[in-house]
Formats: C-alpha cells, structure tokens, sequence
C-alpha cells in the first residue's frame, strides 16, 4: 500500500496537482473495499491466537469463547450472530466439538461465504491425525460421544502447526493478494512451535511413561506427543457424572497402579476428582490451562508450558 500511494504522489508532483487533493484520494483508496481487512470468526480461543499470528495486521480476529469456556457446551450470544453474519471467514475444531451450536449460527447468520465448502470456512482438523476413533457403533446412552474421534488435538504443538496452515490456506482463499504475506507469517509461526516443542520434550524426557488419571478425555494428544500416559477417566461416559461405583473401580486401579495425578481442565466441576483423589492416599487434583486465556495464559506457548510444568511438578510432589 505504501509503495501505491508513493507512485501516486510522485504522478502528483509531477502533474502539479495539489496536496488536498492527493490526500482525498489516498482517503478514498485506504477507505474502499480493496483495503478493507478480512474479518475472521474463531470459535474457540486457540484458534483465535493462531489465526492472529497467521493474520498479523490484515485481518480482524474474533473469538467466540473463552479458555475458561467448555466449547462442548456453549450458551449463544447475539454478538455471535453479528460477527458471523460479516465474516469472511469462520474457523472451527470441527469433529462434531462444536455441534451443539456452531450449526444454529452459522445457519442463522446468513452468510453464504462461512457455510461448509465455501471458501470461507475452515475445518482446523483438516490434516490431523485424530486418535480415539470409535471401534464399534455408538448411541446417545453411550454419553456425549464424538463420532469421527477425540477433538482436542489442539493441545498436540505439532497439530497447532497444522491449524495454521488450514488458517493460513483459508486466508489465501478469501484474500489471494495477501497470500505471501500470510504465508511469511505461517513459516515463522511453525518455527517457533517447533522449537517449543523440542525444548519441552527435553524437559519431558526423565517423566515419559508417567501415568496419569483425567476427568474427561481431553489429555490424549498432549500425552501421546510428550510420552505419558492419560488413559484412565473419571467420567464413566462423556458429558455423564460418574456413579460412585464407577469411582470406586477407578480409586482401586489408581491404588493399584500407583496413579497419584488426576488432570481436570479449568470449566470442569473439581468435586468428582477430589472426591477420587480424597480415596487415592498421596494423590492431587491438578488443573492445567487446555486454551489460551485459561489461569491467565496468553498465548498458546505459554498455555503448553504451563500445562507440562504443572504436570512434572505434581510427579515431583508425589514420588
């Protein structure tokens, strides 16, 4: 843009043309649909700060929930709808995460460019690869079950890499002439989660095979990339309290096993591993971030530092 405006100056001093009037129309150019930003809705806060990274300063991002927000369960607002109802481009987790909402808004906004298989819309999960696909046919009394498989790949640094490049690929689609741009910015993003990523499995390495308990399966692609093992829920079916039979085979096979760590993320209810870990002698309820913006994080790197940290330290506070 600058090197737009700076022929046209020149084309100015040479024509003799006065000030105001280049300044009118450099008014009018930088005012006019050709420079206007693209605007991006994220549904969860993940998304949001990789989609800024990916974006810089050619896109107004919007975020729909917050880290301390469950995205399986969401209530809508009506500034929802306003943002979708503009967006150029909507960004979900996809595989059913967001199925009891994201569908209604994107359906009520009326925004031809979001729906599924228009340019504008972009599934993060395109490219992963998804752990947890169900085995055997599933139905609701089986609890809160995702069909196509486990949606927390977020918390996978090297799935974070692959989010931006479906955000990046989405920005290029509605906005070719940013391309490089966006482009420069993906690479420098994905070199620095690289380097994240290193640095924190030196870190993990004396703590692989360490096994763990959670609340609710969303640890999986954290444990699978940094060596642990996260296996065990108290939830005995997604979305379900779990009776207190089903606790008491859990508190058996954490005594037996030697489990002292239950994981829990900061939107679920403590009582249910509290109640575990108050059966488990030596054991602790730790809560780790899961997004951005969860225990004051903000940024996705500080997020996963802070989720391995809180692990090793209980490990150390439990031996």
């Amino acid at each position: 843009m600058i090197a737009i405006i700076h022929t046209i100056h020149k084309k100015f001093e040479s024509k003799r043309i006065p000030l105001t009037k280049f300044c009118l129309l450099s008014l009018i150019l930088f005012t006019s649909p050709v420079f206007a930003k693209v605007s991006l809705v994220a549904s969860i806060s993940d998304i949001k700060y990789i989609a800024e990274q990916v974006a810089g300063d050619r896109a107004d991002v919007y975020g729909m929930i917050r880290g301390v927000d469950d995205p399986h369960f969401v209530m809508t607002r009506p500034d929802f709808l306003v943002k979708l109802s503009e967006a150029d481009v909507l960004c979900v987790i996809g595989l059913d995460l967001e199925v009891g909402w994201v569908p209604y808004l994107q359906q009520q906004s009326r925004n031809m460019k979001i729906q599924k298989g228009q340019p504008g819309y972009c599934d993060t999960s395109f490219g992963v690869k998804i752990l947890g696909e169900p085995t055997v046919m599933m139905d609701r009394s089986m609890g809160d079950m995702h069909i196509y498989g486990n949606p927390h790949y977020w918390n996978d640094p090297i799935n974070a890499i692959q989010i931006a490049q479906n955000i990046k690929n989405a920005l290029t689609r509605v906005d070719p002439l940013n391309g490089e741009y966006y482009e420069g910015n993906f690479n420098s993003f994905k070199k620095r989660i690289i380097q994240l990523t290193k640095e924190e499995m030196k870190k993990m390495e004396p703590y692989f095979g360490l096994k763990v308990a959670v609340f609710h399966d969303q640890f999986v692609y954290l444990a699978s990339r940094f060596k642990f093992n996260a296996n065990l829920t108290i939830e005995e079916r997604p979305g379900v309290p779990p009776s207190v039979r089903y606790m008491d085979q859990v508190i058996s096979y954490m005594t037996a096993e030697k489990i002292k760590i239950i994981l829990i993320g900061p939107y679920h209810n403590p009582k249910y591993a509290e109640y575990v870990s108050s059966k488990v002698p030596g054991s602790m309820v730790v809560t780790i971030p899961v997004s951005v913006g969860a225990l004051d994080t903000t940024s996705y790197e500080e997020a996963l530092r802070m989720s391995l940290q809180k692990i090793r330290d209980a490990s150390d506070k439990t031996k």
